[in-house]
């Protein structure tokens, strides 16, 4: 079982909610659309293509969107700055109350050096033992807010918590883009979702009026967001539903599952991209080759062939033969991973929406076809299978579901790029 599979599972409890009301072939399609969706981001290299491959296509809107949150902070004031000094005294002498001076003097550093850091957001990256530092801050920190009775309490020190796990996320992500490796699908999702959740953080940072606006679900975000980046990350049943929670909240109504898989499908519309151009690029080579050719062959049939256009006119031949048949290849590659990209848009829709949505939007009759489409996939993540070696009868298949959400793909991959620009 993958990360997020078992992430999934965690949440489980929401789909049965659903489950109750739909019919058992719903509650069959949903359980192979999340199994489907866990297989094509875990073993999908077999037929999509390496994740080093499809990172050289992504990489460069994931670096757009790390530079944009250092030089938000750092360029804009914090409305609730003035809040900050009477809201941590509180928790000081909370601390001093509890005679707990080892924690208060750690307490004290972590403060001091989240107000100067809060100022150096845009050239604020960890060194490797800075960010040892920035993980025992995290302990130190969260013991005192353990400590504390109230809310107001716990909240004078979130803020020192909320700078210091912001520096420290964007410290790993910066580290994953400077070693310019992505391991594999999954950890290029938790990359993704790490940034859409340090976008929406940095957001309250920068908007929030007064410090008690930072709320336990904004330090929240930033830890997972840490923790999402550790070389074995661990998230418990309990957090993965509070953070379903608050995406929901935080993302019109969005679940946790279609949040993360949602950037693997932009991700693989970002590479079909790249395989199009290739192919209009290959389309005017060919063609261009073809007309060099062609004038070559009615020159010969009106006069003879120097000795260097004969020696040509075969070089033509060979060459305009190996680009058709280029293109050909390039063309089904093409199909192929259209047809992938569109079809893992239906298994994404069938785990965000309801069955009453469904039959509202007159689709309810693909709930029959999403078992068989996504075994197909699992089948070819699982062996390895290529697009030319599946029957007709099953491409047919999988192509007809495809095309049902074509548009919705190339809609939700737009709206993801909005969102970010905005």
């Amino acid at each position: 079982m993958g990360f997020w599979s078992s992430v999934g599972s965690a949440i489980s409890s929401v789909g049965r909610g659903i489950a109750s009301v739909a019919s058992k072939a719903w509650d069959t399609a949903k359980s192979v659309a999340g199994k489907t969706i866990d297989w094509l981001a875990d073993k999908a290299e077999s037929f999509i293509g390496t994740v080093k491959d499809v990172w050289a296509v992504v990489k460069p809107f994931v670096i757009k969107i790390a530079p944009y949150i250092s030089k938000a902070i750092a360029l804009l004031p914090f409305p609730w700055a003035g809040t900050v000094a009477a809201v941590v005294e509180k928790g000081i002498q909370a601390l001093l109350a509890l005679e707990n001076s080892p924690i208060l003097k750690k307490v004290e550093q972590a403060i001091l050096w989240a107000s100067k850091a809060a100022h150096h957001f845009r050239e604020k990256y960890l060194t490797p033992a800075e960010e040892l530092e920035a993980e025992q801050r995290q302990q130190d920190l969260q013991e005192a807010m353990d400590a504390m009775h109230t809310e107001e309490q716990r909240q004078s020190f979130r803020f020192a918590a909320v700078i210091n796990d912001y520096v420290l996320v964007q410290t790993r992500i910066q580290q994953i883009l400077e070693k310019d490796e992505v391991k594999n699908f999954e950890h290029f999702l938790r990359l993704r979702a790490t940034q859409k959740l340090l976008k929406s953080a940095e957001k309250t940072l920068t908007t929030s009026e007064s410090i008690t606006d930072i709320s336990a679900d904004d330090a929240f975000l930033l830890r997972t967001g840490a923790d999402l980046l550790t070389e074995n990350p661990n998230l418990t049943d309990a957090d993965a539903e509070r953070l379903d929670s608050i995406i929901k909240r935080r993302f019109n109504g969005k679940s946790l599952l279609p949040f993360v898989f949602e950037e693997m499908i932009r991700a693989w519309s970002t590479k079909l991209e790249n395989m199009e151009a290739k192919w209009e690029k290959a389309s005017k080579d060919a063609a261009s080759l073809k007309r060099e050719l062609k004038k070559l062959e009615v020159k010969m049939k009106i006069e003879p062939l120097t000795d260097a256009e004969e020696a040509h006119l075969i070089v033509l031949r060979n060459e305009a033969a190996t680009a058709d048949h280029q293109l050909k290849q390039q063309g089904e590659d093409n199909r192929a991973m259209q047809n992938y990209v569109y079809a893992a848009e239906g298994f994404l829709q069938v785990l965000e929406k309801t069955p009453e949505e469904f039959e509202a939007e007159g689709r309810d009759y693909i709930v029959g076809d999403v078992a068989e489409v996504g075994m197909l996939l699992i089948d070819c993540a699982q062996n390895g299978k290529q697009w030319s070696e599946l029957s007709e009868e099953q491409q047919s298949l999988i192509t007809d579901y495809a095309n049902i959400f074509a548009e919705d793909s190339k809609t939700r991959t737009q709206e993801l790029i909005q969102a970010e620009v905005s």
